[in-house]
């Protein structure tokens, strides 16, 4: 496994492009996660708190086909490029209304919601430009580095926000993010996209109706579809209101708020280490088991204790069952289906992936605003061992082949 990691690590088209997604999505790290602290300065409420989450992930549900047709149809550096620049200007916005004094709860949910509108059509490309760079053979464990890159990003990502609160203002956090963002688009329009247009042509198209027959055929697909909503909306209390319960009932500072979400992130890297283990394992669903146990252990973790030591140590394990599920999944999508219609069926299983997410930010929220935060955490510890129960019964057998 670490040889055929290093093998696509040579490539210097792959290592560029990966390169770029690092800066990228930390970027969009640093970003969120000043909003999510911001926001806990100017509302008290855990429904409000929660909808920065919600403002994140709501724009999939209604631009993820959009999104993937036009990656599928049309160039993907090109996508590429636009979705790249529209974040950065989006993040030059947030950082002018925030130097004129306009920040509020309104605002700041309004133009995270407008930043993830530009990420819905950059992920499904930026996902399936992977076989763009890589022989088809590669794919897969492209997609394990390349979702190592992104757990660089969400590692450090949130720790450089609490940082750089300490010494500078929102507006000069959110140019700083506007400045990697527009420097990778930049990368995009000069650099491979001018490759990959002198090198190669795009696919042929596939009608949307034929797409769609290919992916409702696949039992993987279904398979993968059901982990994601049971994983993410699970798991989606600690993204929403981690932030919230760091600051309300561990009074942490802007600075601790960030270093434990980028406990998260530390955790996440261990997936490198951990990943070539767990696929040299007899049965191929034993990973899926693996991610639902971690993840259950350590939401369960932050529930009942107080401890700030042990909490970081259960993020970092939450960070590495979240990073491990994202990798298998993605992994087994990007490498069973054919490159006409992979940014479609990447797509669409971000719907229901984002659609998890938004539904269980906002039902942590809700849970968190009338009963208590204790209760969003029991809840989705209760949900990870009904979904585990559930897949072993009626998912056993299914792998990739099956796609």
């Amino acid at each position: 496994m670490h040889a055929e990691l290093i093998a696509v690590a040579k490539n210097p088209q792959y290592r560029h492009f990966w390169l770029a997604n690092i800066i990228s999505n930390g970027a969009i790290w640093i970003q969120n996660t000043t909003s999510s602290i911001a926001l806990t300065h100017l509302s008290t409420s855990a429904v409000m708190n929660s909808l920065v989450q919600v403002a994140a992930t709501l724009p999939f549900l209604v631009f993820g086909i959009l999104a993937g047709q036009v990656g599928d149809r049309y160039s993907k550096p090109l996508v590429l490029t636009m979705a790249q620049l529209s974040l950065g200007l989006v993040s030059l916005t947030l950082a002018a209304a925030t130097g004129w004094g306009l920040l509020s709860p309104a605002l700041l949910i309004a133009v995270t919601a407008a930043f993830s509108v530009a990420t819905v059509f950059r992920m499904p490309v930026a996902q399936a430009g992977i076989a763009l760079t890589v022989p088809r053979e590669q794919v897969k464990h492209a997609a394990v580095l390349n979702n190592l890159g992104f757990n660089i990003a969400r590692a450090t990502g949130p720790a450089v926000a609490g940082t750089l609160l300490l010494v500078l203002a929102y507006a000069e956090v959110y140019l700083l993010t506007a400045a990697m963002l527009l420097a990778v688009s930049v990368y995009f329009f000069w650099g491979f996209y001018n490759e990959r247009s002198a090198t190669a042509s795009p696919p042929a198209f596939v009608s949307m109706r034929d797409a769609w027959q290919h992916i409702a055929a696949s039992p993987l697909f279904r398979r993968c579809t059901f982990d994601a909503c049971i994983l993410f909306f699970a798991g989606s209390v600690i993204w929403s209101m981690m932030p919230f319960i760091a600051k309300y009932h561990l009074n942490q500072s802007t600075a601790g708020q960030g270093t434990l979400m980028g406990a998260t992130g530390l955790g996440a890297l261990l997936t490198v280490l951990v990943l070539p283990v767990v696929l040299k394992l007899r049965h191929s669903q034993h990973g899926y088991w693996l991610c639902y146990g971690l993840m259950a252990s350590a939401i369960a973790t932050i529930w009942l204790s107080s401890h700030l030591t042990v909490i970081f140590a259960a993020l970092m394990v939450f960070g590495l069952s979240w990073s491990m599920a994202v990798t298998l999944l993605n992994g087994e999508i990007q490498s069973a289906f054919s490159r006409e219609i992979l940014s479609r069926v990447i797509a669409i299983y971000l719907i229901v992936m984002y659609l998890a997410q938004a539904s269980g930010a906002f039902w942590a929220g809700l849970i968190s605003q009338f009963l208590e935060t204790d209760s969003a955490l029991i809840s989705s510890v209760t949900l990870l061992g009904l979904g585990l129960g559930i897949r072993s019964l009626i998912f056993t057998s299914t792998d990739s082949n099956e796609a």
